[in-house]
């Protein structure tokens, strides 16, 4: 008990679009299952080999690989709740370097996933009780995507709409 409590079970990712392609996460925190794959201390050969479709990483993780991979599903960039959202001008340098839609993830200090974003792109998901939404705008109206769960708005939305637009 007492080592649960100084190290919090791994989280799971949830992929945005189920089921998960070959998805390589280049974060701490997180468990492997099915076709997710961890490699807690980023990009490297084992990564490598696994020839992800698909990433998910906090921004400076995903940027220093811009350019360099070709994946064919999403990337998802994982913020922590203090950190500002994904602006327009960042979206659209994931899409430039990677050419497939962009997700954002914000989760708590120990990894577990507070708010998401969903495939209609309009707004993330609040998915724990646990989030402290600030002064961040809740929509609480169903999302295209048919959940119901309230949603972060505001911030870039027209712009990450436009940029999602680029996957369709």
């Amino acid at each position: 008990m007492l080592a649960r409590i100084l190290r919090p079970p791994k989280a799971a990712l949830i992929y945005p679009i189920p089921p998960a392609p070959r998805c390589a996460v280049l974060a701490a925190g997180f468990r492997p299952q099915g076709t997710v794959r961890v490699f807690p201390s980023g990009w490297n050969e084992d990564a490598a080999k696994f020839q992800p479709q698909a990433l998910a990483a906090p921004l400076d993780r995903l940027e220093a690989l811009a350019g360099k991979l070709t994946l064919t599903h999403a990337v998802i960039v994982f913020r922590r709740e203090w950190e500002p959202r994904l602006d327009a001008a960042q979206r659209d340098r994931l899409w430039r370097a990677f050419r497939v839609p962009v997700f954002e993830q914000i989760l708590a200090e120990n990894g577990a996933l507070l708010a998401a974003e969903c495939e209609a792109h309009d707004g993330l998901h609040i998915e724990s009780a646990k989030f402290a939404a600030g002064d961040h705008e809740i929509d609480r109206a169903a999302c295209a995507c048919g959940k119901t769960s309230p949603r972060l708005t505001g911030t870039g939305r027209d712009a990450i709409r436009r940029v999602a637009a680029y996957a369709r």
